[in-house]
This record gives C-alpha cells, sequence and structure tokens, in this order.
C-alpha cells in the first residue's frame, strides 16, 4: 500500500520540524540564585554546560513532531492505494431503474407473477455502490420508492406491487426513468424495463430516446401465441309495448388471436340472475355480435351482465352495464287564443314519436292557462302564442330561471302588440312584422351552427337537409345583446336565436311550426331538429350505460343525486366493485370520483335519512385485450442513443485525483490526530514543567 499526495508542494512545511528540535536543545534550566556576600575575591572559571545541548524530554519532543509532521500531511492530501481500488470499484456503480408493467394484459396467464420474479432476480443484482428506483406503470407511471441501495425497501415495495385494470402505456414510463437518469451522480446508468410489450401501448410518435450512454435491459414476457376472446360492448335498445318498457340487449364480441373461437356460450345476467344464454362463433382475428331476446324492464336500475368464455385473461370476459328508468321530458305546447283543432299537430306527432327520452307532451290555451299547468315542466313552447300575464307568467319565468326551457315561435298570431308590457324583455332577440318571401319560391337557411347542440347532430354529410325547406313568411328578428345566432336566413335576418334566462335557456324561433308560414315541418329534418331543441332546452344529458376504467365522473350530473338538492355539509360514500369503500364531501373535495376498476360502484349519501344512490358501470379499455406483442427492437431501436457506428454508446469513465480524494478525505483524520497530540503535549508539558520546579 503507497502513499500518493493531491498537493505535494506543502510536504515543504515538514521543515517546521526544525523548531521543536531548536526549542529542546536552547532551552535552559532555571537554577535557584544563592546570595554570597562579596565574588570579589573569588576566581572566574569559565565553565561550559554540556546538559543543556542534550534533549532531556523525548516524549515532549516526539509528540511535538509528530503533530508537526500530521498537520503538514494533511494540507498535502495524502491518497491510499487503497482509496484508488475503491473508486475504481465505485466506477462501476449504476443508477438502476426498474419499469414493472402492471397494466391489464399481465393478467394474462402467468405473466405477471415471472415479471415479479424477474424485479426480484434484478434487484438481487444491484451492488454495493448501486441505487435503484422501481417504477410502476399502466397508463401512468408511479415511483414507489425512492432511489435506494437497500435491498429491503425494494423487495417490500415489490411485495406491495398489484395489477391494474389500466391501459399499457410506455410513453409515460420511459419519460420517468429518463429523468431520473439525468438526475444521477453515478458513473453508469441502467434502465430495465420489465413488460409484456403490448403493441397497442407503443406510439412510435412519443417515444422517449434515454440519455447517450445508459444502457437498457428488456424482458420480454410475451407468449408466442395468446389467445383472449373479449366482450367489448352491450348495446341497450329500448321499445315499450302496452305500457310496459323492455331493452333488447346486443353484444359485441372481438378475437384478436389466430385461433378461432367456436360454439363460446355467452351469457346475459340480469341482477345478479342468468336469465338468456346463446352460442358465439368468432373467428381468427374477427369479430361477432349477439342480440338477446328482449328483457322487461321494472321500472328502476337494473344491473346487467354479458359474460363469455373462460380464458387466460379473465378480466375482459364479463362486460357490465347499467338500464337506469327513462324519465320522460315534460313538454307543455301554449296555443294562442284562437287556435284550431290541429294548430299544434305537428309538434305532437314528432314529440310522440321520440323513445329515447320519451317525451311527454300536454297543450293548452294560453286563455285557459293556469299557474299549476306550468309546474313540473321541463319545456314550455309558446306556438304562436303570447306570454302568459299574471301568475302563470310569474310561474312560467320563475320556471326558466330554475333551469327550464323556453321555446318561442312567432307566427302570423304572435305580433309584438299582443305581448304583455315587459315581457317582451325577457327574451334574446326583438321582433316586428312579417317578411313576405313568398315570391321567388320562398327563402332559405344559410347559416346553420353546428357547434351548437341542437345542430350538432346534423353537421357530418347526409345526417339531415336544411336547405330543402322553404320559408315564405317570416318575422323580422334582431339579435339581443348577450345574444347567440343559431340560424340565418339567405337575407341575413336572424332565424333562431338563443339567450340565457337565470339558469334556464330561451330560444326563439321567427317563424311557425304550423306548414303555414314554411314548410319545414314535413322535411325529414323536423323529426330530429325538434328533439334537439327540446333536449337541449331540458338540459338532457343521455345516461350512460357504462364508462372505461379509468374514467372520472363528475357525480354532480348524475341525476339520481339531485346535486343542487343536497345540503352544503353532505358527503357521498362510494362503494368500489371489490367492496372499497371512498368517502368524499363535495363541499371540501370535489364532485369528481376516478374508475379505477371494472364492475358496478354504487354512490350514495353516507349517513341515514337519505337513500338517493346511483349506480354506475365501469369496463376495461378494449384495447387491453388485443394482446399482439410489440418487436421489442422496435422500442430498443427509438430508445436507446447510437453513436456514428451505430452501437450503443458505452459510458466513458474519467475520475480526476480530486475525485479519487473526495471519495477518501483521509485529511481529515490526520488533522484531528495533530489536535489530540497537541493537546496531550500541554498537558504533559505542563506537569514536566511544575515537577522540575
Amino acid at each position: 500500500m503507497g502513499f500518493s499526495f493531491l498537493a505535494p508542494v506543502f510536504l515543504a512545511g515538514v521543515a517546521a520540524i526544525a523548531i521543536p528540535i531548536i526549542i529542546h536543545l536552547t532551552h535552559r534550566e532555571r537554577k535557584e540564585a544563592i546570595a554570597f556576600p562579596s565574588l570579589m575575591f573569588v576566581r572566574k572559571i569559565p565553565y561550559r554546560t554540556v546538559r543543556r545541548q542534550k534533549i532531556r524530554h523525548w516524549l515532549l519532543f516526539l509528540m511535538r513532531s509528530l503533530a508537526v509532521i500530521l498537520v503538514v500531511a494533511a494540507f498535502a492530501r495524502p491518497l491510499l492505494d487503497s482509496s484508488t481500488q475503491a473508486v475504481a470499484a465505485f466506477s462501476t456503480a449504476r443508477e438502476l431503474v426498474i419499469l414493472l408493467d402492471r397494466s391489464h394484459s399481465m393478467a394474462y396467464g402467468d405473466r405477471w407473477s415471472r415479471a415479479v420474479d424477474a424485479t426480484r432476480r434484478t434487484v438481487n443484482g444491484i451492488g454495493p455502490d448501486d441505487r435503484a428506483t422501481l417504477i410502476l406503470f399502466a397508463e401512468r407511471a408511479d415511483a414507489v420508492s425512492q432511489p435506494t441501495a437497500d435491498r429491503a425497501v425494494l423487495q417490500a415495495a415489490i411485495d406491495a406491487a398489484e395489477l391494474s385494470s389500466g391501459v399499457t402505456r410506455y410513453g409515460p414510463a420511459l419519460q420517468l426513468a429518463r429523468e431520473i437518469v439525468e438526475r444521477t451522480d453515478r458513473p453508469r446508468s441502467e434502465v430495465v424495463l420489465i413488460s409484456d410489450f403490448q403493441k397497442s401501448g407503443w406510439d412510435p410518435r412519443q417515444a422517449v430516446r434515454l440519455p447517450e450512454g445508459a444502457e437498457f435491459t428488456i424482458v420480454n414476457l410475451s407468449d408466442a401465441e395468446a389467445a383472449n376472446l373479449a366482450v367489448i360492448d352491450a348495446a341497450v335498445l329500448r321499445t315499450r309495448s302496452g305500457g310496459r318498457e323492455s331493452a333488447i340487449i346486443s353484444a359485441r364480441f372481438i378475437n384478436s388471436s389466430g385461433m378461432a373461437f367456436e360454439d363460446v356460450r355467452a351469457s346475459l345476467i340480469i341482477d345478479g340472475q342468468a336469465v338468456q344464454e346463446q352460442a358465439v362463433n368468432v373467428e381468427a382475428g374477427g369479430s361477432a355480435s349477439l342480440q338477446f331476446a328482449p328483457v322487461v324492464l321494472p321500472g328502476r336500475p337494473v344491473r346487467g351482465v354479458v359474460r363469455a368464455g373462460d380464458d387466460a385473461l379473465s378480466g375482459d370476459n364479463s362486460f357490465h352495464f347499467v338500464i337506469e328508468p327513462e324519465q320522460p321530458i315534460r313538454v307543455l305546447i301554449v296555443e294562442p287564443r284562437a287556435a284550431g283543432p290541429d294548430h299544434s299537430l305537428f309538434l305532437r306527432r314528432a314529440l310522440s314519436i321520440g323513445s329515447r327520452p320519451g317525451f311527454e307532451v300536454e297543450v293548452r290555451r294560453v286563455t285557459r292557462l293556469g299557474p299549476g299547468d306550468v309546474d313540473g315542466r321541463s319545456v314550455v313552447i309558446l306556438n304562436d302564442a303570447p306570454f302568459p300575464d299574471g301568475e302563470a307568467g310569474r310561474r312560467l319565468r320563475a320556471l326558466v330561471e330554475d333551469g327550464g326551457g323556453l321555446l318561442v315561435a312567432l307566427g302570423r298570431r304572435n305580433p309584438p302588440g299582443v305581448w304583455p308590457e315587459g315581457s317582451t324583455a325577457l327574451l334574446p332577440a326583438s321582433f316586428g312584422g312579417p317578411v313576405e318571401r313568398a315570391s321567388g319560391g320562398g327563402g332559405t337557411l344559410s347559416y346553420l351552427d353546428y357547434d351548437h347542440p341542437v345542430f350538432n347532430l346534423f353537421r357530418t354529410p347526409r345526417s339531415g337537409d336544411f336547405s330543402a325547406a322553404r320559408f315564405f313568411r317570416y318575422r323580422m328578428m334582431q339579435s339581443g345583446e348577450g345574444s347567440r345566432e343559431l340560424a340565418r336566413f339567405d337575407d341575413g335576418d336572424a332565424a333562431l336565436v338563443e339567450g340565457r334566462l337565470g339558469a334556464g335557456a330561451v330560444l326563439v324561433w321567427a317563424s311557425d311550426f304550423e306548414n303555414f308560414w314554411n314548410d319545414l315541418a314535413v322535411q325529414p329534418v323536423f323529426l330530429p331538429f325538434t328533439h334537439e331543441i327540446v333536449k337541449h332546452l331540458a338540459g338532457y344529458r343521455e345516461p350512460d350505460s357504462w364508462m372505461a376504467v379509468g374514467q372520472v365522473v363528475d357525480l354532480s350530473l348524475v341525476p339520481e343525486l339531485a346535486a343542487d338538492e343536497l345540503p352544503e355539509d353532505a358527503e357521498l360514500l362510494v362503494a368500489g366493485p371489490t367492496g372499497g369503500n371512498t368517502v368524499i364531501s363535495p363541499a371540501e373535495d370535489s364532485w369528481y370520483v376516478r374508475l379505477d376498476e371494472p364492475g358496478f360502484y354504487e354512490v350514495g349519501l353516507a349517513g341515514d335519512g337519505d337513500d338517493r344512490s346511483a349506480v354506475l358501470a365501469a369496463n376495461l379499455d378494449p384495447v387491453e385485450s388485443d394482446l399482439t406483442a410489440l418487436d421489442p427492437e422496435e422500442m430498443v431501436g427509438a430508445v436507446v442513443a447510437r453513436t456514428e457506428a451505430g452501437a450503443a454508446a458505452a459510458p466513458i469513465i474519467t475520475l480526476s485525483a480530486e475525485d479519487l480524494e473526495r471519495r477518501q478525505a483521509l485529511w481529515w483524520y490526520l488533522l484531528a490526530g495533530a489536535a489530540v497530540l497537541l493537546l496531550a503535549e500541554t498537558l504533559i508539558s505542563n506537569r514536566v514543567t511544575r515537577a522540575t520546579n
């Protein structure tokens, strides 16, 4: 074992060792003076003292000299050969990042157990100077351990790891690994990816390239042939006959493997009871559909499951859905004083055809409209009738301000003069006399706001032709401040204008629905156009029979919970499919809940006294059922940095003398030893001085 010095120039300070030598050789002992009466008769004889040229206290001398040597050596920064060997060992230390795939496809067969075993072997292989981080990922990536060399910590994180129901996404995991590698102080870095390399989870456009020199190791757990049949959809078609509502369930199956599935038994389960069973055949790499016989609905929420097959990935063999009782939209049509018996014929017929949602329609003359006729309605249509006066008018205004809807059709019997004083201020547009367009074949609609819910249904080609409708007369209408023009005629006049009144909406139509001023009522688009208007004014949202795992649900939009009627301190209890309960406080937290696993979620109010509740169904994303594997070399080529020669760049380790000295820091111990020696020398020197005196 040899020495080397970082600052050898300080060795010149060894010359300071002459200081204790001079002190010891020149030091004279004090003798006690004796007084003589007279020395004039004593002859003076020169005498040279020999003892004062000898070192008498060797221990003090050695301690002082050694202290000087230690101080000088400390400033020269000594290095031992063993420190070089230690740093040489450190030069192979790694920053290890382990990416463990826990997406749902890893539940196929024994993939997950093999993945856990591979992770344990990787952790067991880390060296004393290595540092490792465990990252679990599916659609998102989470570091479940901080960078550590403690194998026990890493093994505990592996023990706590669980499969998820999420889809595979490699981008977030590789990005997090890159961030860790970029921050490391280790000379080497390595990323280990343990996965089944599901092709659907890889997007080359979002590939993350690791820093140059980083190693990329893969553990491929895919199977040569993975057979999997999945139920990916269950559509519900409602029918009504004899006053009873029924549902026809249609299921869809996919087979992404190269092996056909024949005569697979598919079951329809309603509220936990198997009610029907049919056989389905799905060819290799194909899909199939199956329709069950109608099921009578009991008038309450129904939980349904379509289950088929029993393969190595059982999670996607079941599809969950909920059928909620359909609450019809209650519509009140108000007719003018002199309306004929068929005044609202086209509106009534159009709304009677609706089945999802259904429409409950009542017709009243404006002269016979009572306050109770307005209560409980979702939408009121003033079909060529003026705004009602008195208490009925006040109730109608309150209905709209509380979130209801009002549709006003300005026909021939509805001039501005028949409206009660001040009531026209509730409209988003002012209107006047009629515009005559009978000559020349009538006018047409030249502009539709396809971004608005009323016209969004018609934005695609062949979804509805409004240009065929002819308008022979309509009222001149001027949009007000803050309103929105949804449709305009070919002469630029407004045709349909929307405005807000409190929490509700008001739509004004510049013509009629009688087939008198226009022929829109006999055009094919009239029925869906009417439905979209009424649904928009009612704030109708089609209930979702099911949702996808990973989706975030706004519980305030669930009708069964009646969010606007809940007390401010209400708490919601969310029970998951596997029994885990979560309590959320909308006032303090939020109304949002994430669906993390497939099955049924029950949401209700915590505590007693309120039985309002809702059931939500969640299913796996269909892309996770496609087990087609990616060629790992494609990912390696996109992730690993390459040199000009085409090979992966190897890490270059350059360790300076400063790095070596920092690794050892021996000089601190030398200074500490010098301080101890000087302290001991001081104590011994004081005792020797007192003894000689």
